[in-house]
């Protein structure tokens, strides 16, 4: 029986989107192929299983103010400021997370977002990013010189986050909105090996179990919204399989396939 579908799912992408570059030269958001996509064919089985979706796309690595602010135009757009459909229901990634949780309290859309899900997002922010402006804050400001907004990065320390949920918590717990959060983990040997250079080890030894860049603690979010922990690095949370993962080059296929039953399982709970 088909899937009567009431509101479409937007999917919103974290920081530093890997699959950049064939976004501006090929345009592969909303596209019929999204197997290069940063979710890894997501959106095509969540339309194969009779839901409305679409891809949403913001600034590489800006603030999260601004990114918020590309993200409600995103979702105008595909909606035709709204008149096409009166709500969405919003999965993010990572920090695609924060962008939402700002872009609702800022604009005040909790009549416009059914539901936000979020999958390794850094409610908490990250440790990482801690060590990373405390040892290499410079990068920011030398990256914006070179025309290369990065100011998103320190938007995921701890203490950004922090002044975030507090200014953020008491609109939040009576919005209406439904909040939902997911969190990956994994053992180090099957973490991506970029981050286990030096991400894992960082989060490990101050925050505990994590997925490579958020830990379980800061996925988490709150008692109240937290499903469940998934086996997934921070890679694998967007349909990924990498070298790390034992079936990777055995049953690749198995493996991702399992990832996208994931979001289908989270979109048939909506």
């Amino acid at each position: 029986m088909p899937i009567e579908v009431v509101y479409p799912i937007a999917l919103a992408h974290g920081i530093c989107r890997f699959d950049q570059p064939l976004q501006l030269t090929f345009g592969v958001d909303n596209q019929p192929d999204d197997g290069l996509h940063y979710f890894k064919r997501i959106r095509s089985t969540l339309i194969g299983a009779g839901f409305a979706a679409f891809h949403t796309n913001v600034s590489w690595a800006a603030g999260v103010d601004q990114r918020a602010d590309e993200l409600k135009a995103e979702l105008e757009k595909h909606t035709a400021g709204f008149t096409e459909h009166r709500k969405v229901h919003i999965i993010a990634h990572s920090m695609g997370g924060l962008d939402a949780r700002r872009m609702i309290c800022k604009h005040r859309m909790a009549d416009r977002v059914a539901s936000l899900t979020t999958i390794g997002t850094p409610h908490h922010g990250s440790s990482f990013a801690d060590w990373g402006i405390e040892r290499h804050g410079w990068v920011i400001s030398f990256s914006n010189f070179l025309g290369i907004d990065a100011t998103g990065f320190a938007d995921l320390t701890s203490e950004r986050c922090k002044l975030f949920n507090e200014e953020a918590g008491a609109f939040e717990r009576g919005n209406g909105v439904k909040y939902q959060t997911f969190a990956g983990v994994q053992a180090r040997g099957r973490i991506f090996w970029p981050l286990r250079l030096r991400a894992y080890d960082v989060i490990a030894e101050r925050e505990g179990a994590n997925d490579g860049l958020v830990s379980l603690a800061s996925a988490m979010w709150r008692e109240d919204v937290f499903v469940k922990q998934i086996a997934a690095d921070h890679l694998n949370e967007v349909g990924w399989c990498d070298p790390a993962e034992p079936h990777c080059f055995t049953d690749r296929e198995r493996f991702e396939r399992g990832i996208r039953g994931f979001y289908l399982e989270i979109a048939r709970g909506l």
